[in-house]
């Protein structure tokens, strides 16, 4: 039985919301800034039913990550995805807020259930991934840095 896990990521970056959200919902540019990562775009255009799957880690223990854009509203910058499996399904919600004009708070949770995770790992995982989702959207501030 899948094992849930839910955590979510928050952070300040020193840009606008709109180019931060610009920068969330480019599904290969993920790859730019979120280690360990390759992105390959299946179908779609990047919007509404873009379906991507998200490869993290290396070689044997590399997970691929199914994904579908279920809605994505640029005007209150938040999109919705849901997580397809097989090894990952449930949902997530990225939002971007505005702060000042030049600062920005993204919001990323993760609602999802894991197949084959021990149930007593579930919390452990939460926590590593709440971890990891940080330190990539610290990586994403220093990626919209250089550009």
């Amino acid at each position: 039985m899948p094992t849930p896990v839910s955590f979510i990521a928050s952070r300040v970056l020193p840009f606008s919301a709109p180019r931060v959200f610009a920068a969330l919902i480019d599904w290969q540019g993920h790859a730019d800034w979120v280690p360990m990562t390759k992105v390959e775009i299946i179908t779609g255009d990047g919007g509404v039913g873009t379906e991507f799957i998200a490869t993290s880690g290396l070689g044997p223990v590399a997970l691929p990550d199914h994904m579908r854009v279920d809605a994505l509203d640029p005007d209150v910058m938040r999109v919705e995805i849901t997580k397809v499996g097989p090894m990952l399904t449930g949902s997530v919600v990225i939002t971007v807020y505005p702060v000042t004009e030049w600062t920005s708070r993204v919001e990323w949770t993760e609602d999802v259930m894991v197949k084959k995770l021990p149930t007593f790992m579930a919390l452990p995982a939460a926590a590593g991934s709440k971890i990891a989702f940080e330190q990539s959207l610290r990586r994403l501030a220093q990626y919209l840095a250089k550009k």
